[in-house]
Parts: C-alpha cells; structure tokens; sequence
C-alpha cells in the first residue's frame, strides 16, 4: 500500500472514530438528563454546576446531524481547485467549531481530523498556503479549550454529567470516551508521520527525475556534439567531392587545350592564341566553381541557367578545348528538379565527360 492509500484509509477510521466520538458524547449529556429527571434530582444538579445546559435532545439531534455532514464532506468531496478545497476547508471547520461548541468543548479533537483532511486535500497545494492553513487550526485548536473560555462563558463539562451515574458506570463512560479521544490522537500522529514520509518520498522522487533529466541533458548534448561533428565530416567529404569534380574537370579542360594548342602552335600560331584564349576562359570559371565550392553555392552556370543551359555551357567549353564532340540529349524540361538533384545531374554528366577525355583515347 503507498502512502496515498495509507493516509486515505487512517483519514476513514479518523472520521467513524470521530463521529462514534459525537454519538457517544452527545449520548452521555442525553442519558444523563434523563436520569436525573428520573430520580428527581434536578435541583441539586443544577446548583452544582455553573450554567444551566442546553436541552439535551436538542444537542444530541444537531450534533448527530453535523456529525453526519461533516464525515460525509470529508469522505466523498473531492475537488481539484484551490478556491473549492479552501471553501470546503472552511465548511468543514465550521461543522466541526459548532459540533464542539455545542459539546460544551468536550470533542475538541475534531478538529484533528479536519487537520488531517486539510492535509490531505492540500498536498499539492504551495507549501506557505498549507503553513498557514495548519497555523489556523492550530489556533483554533488551543483556543477551543474548556480551561481557556469557561473563565469568560460558563458551561457544563461532561464529566458533571457522569457524576449522576454510578461509580462504575462513570468510570466505564469516562474510559470510554477518554479512548476514544486517544485513539483519534494516535490516529492523526499516525496521518501526521504518513504525510511527512509522503512529502520525503516525494522530494526523493523529484531529486531522482531531476537526476535524470541531467544525465538526459547530458546525453543530448554529447548526441549534439557528435551530429555536429558528423554533419562537418560529410561537409568536408561533400566539398572534397566537390571540389574533385570541379577542380578535375577543369584541369582536364586545360590539358586538353594546351595539347591541342601544341599541335598546331607552329602551323597556325593566330589558331593557337585563340586556343589559348579559350583555355584561360575554361581556367576562370574552373576558378569561379571552386571558389562557389567553398563558399557552399552552386556552380554558377547552374545558379544563373538552369541545368539544361549549365550542361550546354559546360559542353561547349569542353569542346572548344578538345577535339571532342559531344552530343546533348536533354528531355527533361517536363521535370521539375530541385537544387540538390540538378547539382547530382550536372556533377554526373561533368564527371563522365571528364573520365571520357581522361581515360579514353587521344586523338592523333
């Protein structure tokens, strides 16, 4: 059982104490008029007592009556906000002050067991909210003492009833009640320590669930670091790529020029500057491209034409410089690309062309 339950049900045995309590007190004070109008002896009773009582079946009607409201409140009301628990706080409090007053302040512990209901339906509440709430019944406790108001309003204790009685019948009574009374003592020392423990167990469990969220914490940012530093390898693994193609295809541009360029530098030398002039328009925008590889862009061709006008530029430069001829086959203009597949389209076509010059065979 935790200690929710364990509060819940020693809360339940508080109350049908309690109420027994009432029954039995208010009983006492009915039973003991009535035996004094039986045997006639009103008048000395009266004379030693400092006030005159309240009518007994009055008491004994109305106490068993808000006896019975207030165990019903505080067995069967369960509210969530704050404003409804404090109003029936409120509520039951003032059961409890009207049973007692009513007793001639013999059931005093009643108001433990509102105590330990305001404890009860306030554990979630702010700790300053349930202090001062546990410092009003606290009051209200030690001032509903018989010592502490009969000096300024008489009454009748209940122990001037059992003097009617027999000795062993007092005697009986008052052990009766006196344990009764005990047993609703033990009982709200037993809530007060469950509720304690409750408290205790749960700072525990907010000290491990912060504990865990720590090391959660912890975790992610090792898991943040690690992204970081995989998503920086394929960065640097995307430009080298980049860069490669890039870079390798221009250069493979440019060998093939200069061979073409030596070839004919002594038969036609205005042919060769021409050649020349086109191989450095092919080393500027191979600069261009890896310079837009480090800086994370697109080739530019890309950016300003379109795929299909970067493919046709990139392959008129290519054969300008060589003696390839290479043949465009685009039907793709029905599609839509977006940017990351027109740059794995241009890269592939620019890599086969380049591993074709490369590795196939030169011309004669």
């Amino acid at each position: 059982m935790n200690t929710t339950a364990a509060m819940r049900r020693i809360r339940e045995a508080m109350s049908a104490v309690s109420f027994l309590l009432v029954l039995c007190t208010a009983g006492v004070m009915l039973a003991g008029s009535i035996h004094i109008l039986h045997i006639g002896d009103s008048a000395s009773f009266l004379q030693s007592i400092p006030h005159a009582p309240k009518n007994p079946w009055y008491v004994f009607i109305l106490c068993f009556v808000l006896a019975a409201v207030l165990t019903w409140f505080i067995l069967n009301t369960t509210v969530v906000n704050r404003s409804g628990v404090l109003f029936y706080a409120g509520i039951k409090t003032l059961l409890a002050c009207v049973i007692i007053w009513n007793l001639n302040l013999s059931c005093r512990s009643l108001l433990l067991l509102v105590f330990s209901d305001v404890l009860y339906t306030m554990r979630s509440f702010p700790a300053r909210q349930m202090v001062v709430m546990g410092a009003i019944l606290t009051g209200i406790y030690l001032f509903c003492s018989y010592d502490v108001i009969t000096p300024m309003i008489p009454m009748v204790s209940v122990e001037a009833y059992y003097a009617v009685f027999e000795r062993s019948i007092s005697s009986v009574l008052a052990f009766l009640l006196s344990l009764l009374e005990s047993t609703i003592m033990i009982l709200f020392i037993s809530f007060v320590c469950m509720f304690l423990f409750d408290l205790y167990q749960e700072k525990e469990n907010i000290a491990q669930e912060l504990n865990m969220v720590h090391r959660v914490n912890e975790d992610l940012r090792h898991y943040a670091s690690m992204t970081e530093q995989i998503a920086e390898t394929r960065e640097r693994k995307r430009l080298a790529r980049e860069i490669h193609d890039t870079l390798g295809h221009a250069l493979t541009g440019i060998a093939a020029g200069i061979d073409a360029t030596l070839v004919i530098l002594d038969k036609n030398p205005d042919l060769a500057a021409r050649q020349l002039h086109l191989v450095r328009q092919v080393v500027s925008e191979g600069i261009g491209d890896v310079r837009a590889s480090l800086q994370k862009l697109r080739p530019g061709a890309l950016e300003q034409r379109g795929l299909k006008g970067a493919l046709e530029k990139m392959i008129g430069e290519f054969e300008s410089v060589t003696a390839m001829n290479i043949f465009l086959n685009y039907q793709a203009d029905s599609l839509d690309f977006d940017k990351a597949k027109e740059d794995v389209c241009f890269r592939l076509v620019q890599e086969s062309i380049t591993n074709a010059r490369r590795h196939g065979a030169r011309p004669q």
